[in-house]
């Protein structure tokens, strides 16, 4: 099986502005949804502890009748009977269960809401480092490419004096040598572009 090599697309031109782009991480990146998810989770289960200290009121009720019983009887119950009950439930002496348990809440949804914060700063960061590599990878590939322009028309101009005879076969291959530099440089700029390029779309969560 024969394989044959393709040049890999280039991605599109930076964006410009910073801003958005780190909107866009904060909103998108699955960790950032999951420390979300656990603040409010958090924050649910906090409230949830609160409500221990709130009364409990159950009822009870129960209907029915005898199908059998002694009609002569004079203490015979009634053939029909119904009854109902409310118990009220108040939490009082439990040793402080209650409030422990609703402190221990209460910090743990508070460390949550740091912690989401502090990813929500990491993944800033993240963008930021991750722009500002790809911009200079970027403004590197007008670089190399005008070198190797350069390179190109010094070949050319070498090759016609050598032609002329007036370069030597040294000024000719010393040419040839620069443009082979100035095309290598050229294909690591667009490499590291490519690269650099893949870990902004990482950093943004658009990379899949």
């Amino acid at each position: 099986m024969e394989y044959q090599l393709v040049d890999e697309p280039m991605p599109p031109s930076v964006p410009k502005d910073l801003p958005p782009l780190v909107t866009q991480a904060v909103a998108s990146r699955p960790d950032v949804a999951k420390l979300r998810f656990e603040r409010d989770a958090a924050y649910k289960f906090a409230a949830a502890e609160n409500d221990l200290n709130r009364p409990v009121v159950s009822a009870v009720g129960t209907a029915g009748f005898l199908p059998y019983f002694d009609a002569g009887s004079p203490t015979r119950p009634p053939e029909h009977y119904e009854g109902a009950a409310v118990n009220v439930d108040i939490p009082i002496f439990n040793g402080g269960l209650f409030g422990a348990r609703r402190a221990v809440a209460d910090f743990r949804a508070k460390q949550s809401e740091q912690d989401l914060r502090d990813g929500e700063q990491q993944i800033a960061r993240d963008v930021r480092v991750a722009w500002g590599n790809v911009t200079t990878a970027f403004e590197r590939l007008d670089v190399t490419e005008k070198f190797m322009q350069s390179a190109t028309l010094a070949l050319d101009l070498a090759q016609g004096r050598y032609t002329l005879g007036l370069a030597s076969i040294v000024e000719l291959t010393q040419a040839q040598l620069n443009l082979t530099r100035a095309e290598v440089e050229h294909l690591n700029a667009k490499y590291a572009y490519q690269m650099e390029y893949a870990t902004l779309e990482h950093a943004l969560g658009s990379l899949r």
